[in-house]
């Protein structure tokens, strides 16, 4: 029997019997789908994580923090060889209004009675705290991340995220951060014109509450961008203070960028050489690569898993076709098919029930990882932060094809020499 004649046989069986081997095609397919899409989001995955550590970002970052940070500290700092950027946190403290009520009520009920238990129905006396000033357009770079609500915009002047501390400070509880949303705060940017402390002229600014942080990058209950600060500092500066509550640093840190991952233990020297202090996760590089180390070992074996239940499923189909057919079987050697044809038409169907299963399984996949990269980037994007992009390796998605192929072949190579060794005397002997 020739090649083309096997093919032709399988090919026809395929068809006559078409539902088991629809039954067939979807177990290689749900295989090839699981293998295609934990490849796909594990790359993706591995790529922002290492993108993240060898070209720069939070675990390629140095805090910088002293005394004398100013304007020309920073352009010294950025001027150096290994440089990405230069990210500086401000802080201005402010006197903080917060509204009352201090939680969000819908208009419908802005009217009706509060329960006498519910905090916002209890005044909130104004206080001085820190509100502290990022570049929101680059937020990854900054120990920060988003409870309730999403940061503000970088351009806006009148969007502000408050911290878990704002919430106490108020009198709500940090476990319901989303009540403060929508809110509106008044802040007081004060300037002495004297030196008696009861002169003082107020620069007032109204914003909206439109997040809730946990932040790290320094002291304060409120969070703004940088630009909205910086003028706020600049107003506080331009007359004394005599209660000294109110005078801060230009910058109360830097967070510097490295252009890779190689350049920070450098550039941690050369910034200590300039004068100031630095910090880089050194550890936390480590911790990550090795819990990625993890995740690819669990992908692994979830992959390895679907790979054997489609193996076994397979395999009994192939088992019940042999089975099925024992009398089809005695037909083709009754006519001069020898065993290793036999062997050949039953590899070859099971070599294209694994190839079909292998490509729907590859798109179906691939569909799958890019479902989860949108998902994923839906809620990146509404933190503020930067999303991440679907890296689609074309070895995953044709070792999946082949993969599908090669298993469905090995998981057939058993009922195939069961059925080329069955004697044409038996496999006849109920006609």
């Amino acid at each position: 029997m020739r090649l083309r004649d096997g093919l032709r046989l399988a090919l026809r069986d395929v068809t006559r019997r078409l539902g088991r081997c629809l039954l067939t095609i979807l177990a290689v397919a749900l295989a090839a789908t699981l293998l295609t899409a934990l490849l796909i989001i594990a790359t993706t995955a591995k790529t922002r994580v290492i993108g993240q550590l060898t070209k720069g970002g939070p675990l390629a970052t140095i805090r910088v923090e002293g005394s004398n940070l100013d304007d020309a500290a920073l352009r010294r700092i950025g001027a150096l060889r290994g440089v990405r950027g230069v990210s500086a946190v401000v802080v201005a403290k402010e006197v903080i209004v917060p509204p009352d009520p201090p939680t969000y009520v819908p208009p419908s009920t802005r009217g009706a009675a509060a329960s006498p238990a519910d905090p916002s129905d209890q005044g909130v006396r104004p206080f001085v705290d820190g509100v502290v000033g990022i570049d929101l357009a680059n937020p990854d770079l900054f120990p920060l991340s988003v409870s309730a609500g999403r940061l503000p915009a970088a351009s806006s002047a009148t969007e502000v995220a408050v911290t878990r501390t704002y919430l106490e400070d108020v009198g709500v509880d940090p476990n319901e951060p989303a009540r403060v949303l929508g809110t509106q705060l008044e802040l007081a940017a004060p300037r002495f014109v004297g030196t008696d402390a009861d002169d003082v002229w107020g620069r007032w600014t109204r914003a909206t509450v439109v997040g809730v942080v946990a932040q790290e990058a320094a002291d304060g209950v409120v969070l703004a961008p940088a630009p909205v600060v910086r003028a706020a500092q600049r107003y506080i500066s331009s007359g004394p203070d005599p209660t000294g509550r109110f005078s801060t640093p230009p910058f109360a840190a830097f967070l510097v960028e490295a252009t890779s991952l190689d350049d920070v233990p450098r550039l941690v020297d050369a910034i200590g050489r300039l004068g100031y202090s630095t910090s880089a996760p050194q550890s936390l590089i480590d911790t990550v690569q090795r819990y990625l180390h993890v995740v690819e070992i669990v992908l692994t074996a979830i992959g390895l898993i679907a790979l054997g239940i489609a193996a076994i499923g397979v395999t009994d189909a192939l088992l019940n076709a042999v089975r099925a057919r024992r009398q089809e079987i005695g037909v083709l050697k009754a006519i001069g098919a020898r065993d290793r044809d036999v062997l050949q038409v039953f590899l070859i169907e099971a070599s294209v029930q694994g190839l079909i299963g292998g490509l729907v399984g590859a798109a179906t996949g691939w569909a799958l990882a890019w479902t989860v990269a949108e998902v994923v980037n839906g809620y990146l994007q509404s933190q503020g932060l930067v999303g991440v992009r679907l890296v689609t390796p074309v070895t995953a998605l044709v070792g999946a094809v082949l993969g599908a192929t090669l298993l469905a072949l090995l998981a057939g190579a058993v009922p195939a020499l069961r059925a080329a060794r069955i004697p044409a005397r038996e496999a006849m002997g109920g006609l």
